[in-house]
């Protein structure tokens, strides 16, 4: 699927694959980075709390709740919380859904439904700062509720690589279309004492994934190897991808497929 400028908060320019630390850092911003690496304990089996980002406009999809269209008879955001469900590694204990309108439909999936702090559909990191809010873990793990098909070792290659290059934030990355592979900073593991830090760039009127996990040691993890799926990070946008997508699909193909 070819990226459209509506992909941008999905993803960081090619120069951010391996981010810098910012060039001029305020001195408290420095204190602060060093100190939540100093203090966060590192990810251990169930410390991690899956998350489904569900909270979206659609409005590629024409103002339809994503989550809920459904593909191979299951809706989206189940297909995602499924897979996270299955991670490998027992990293994930509990699961919760960010989702903005149709609550009760998300509840049905049998786990917990926040909404996001503000309600003006501030984008995926206003979900993460929900989940960050009410998680009871150490770390989060998001994931977008449109790609149905991300790698079942997802939590344990972002956990080992956190913890390896000691870093507050690990997140994916994965090839394009064009076949550069580029950082997905929606595949996100981050730790909840960064929700001070998220908190106040989003009360700046910033909504830039990448601009605020620049401002963190942020370890990208790519997922480019000859065993990986080159599709698994895709993400449907359109009605007509999802259309595609369920031609595609093998028959009887589901969540775990």
């Amino acid at each position: 699927m070819t990226p459209t400028p509506a992909d941008r908060d999905r993803r960081a320019p090619d120069d951010a694959l391996f981010p810098p630390p910012p060039t001029s850092p305020a001195p408290d911003a420095v204190a602060s980075a060093v100190d939540a690496v100093a203090e966060q304990p590192w990810p251990t089996p169930g410390a991690v709390t899956g998350v489904v980002l569900a909270g979206g406009r659609g409005e590629r999809m024409g103002g339809v709740d994503k989550g809920l269209q459904t593909l191979a008879g299951l809706p989206l955001a189940l297909h995602a919380l499924l897979r996270l469900q299955q991670q490998r590694g027992g990293w994930i204990g509990a699961c919760l859904i960010n989702a903005n309108r149709n609550l009760g439909a998300y509840e049905a999936f049998g786990v917990p439904v926040w909404p996001d702090l503000h309600g003006d559909f501030a984008g995926p990191l206003a979900g993460m700062a929900a989940a960050l809010t009410h998680c009871e873990t150490p770390y989060v793990l998001t994931v977008p509720c449109d790609s149905p098909r991300f790698p079942l070792d997802l939590a344990d290659r972002l956990c080992q690589a956190l913890m390896r290059e000691r870093a507050d934030i690990a997140m994916a990355a994965a090839p394009e279309t064009d076949g550069a592979v580029r950082p997905q900073p929606v595949f996100c593991l981050l730790h909840v004492g960064l929700l001070g830090s998220l908190l106040d760039f989003l009360q700046s009127g910033r909504r830039k994934i990448d601009a605020w996990t620049r401002t963190h040691r942020t370890v990208v993890v790519p997922f480019d190897g000859p065993a990986d799926d080159p599709r698994a990070f895709a993400n449907i946008n359109t009605l007509a991808e999802l259309h595609t997508l369920q031609r595609d699909l093998p028959l009887g193909a589901g969540a775990g497929a």
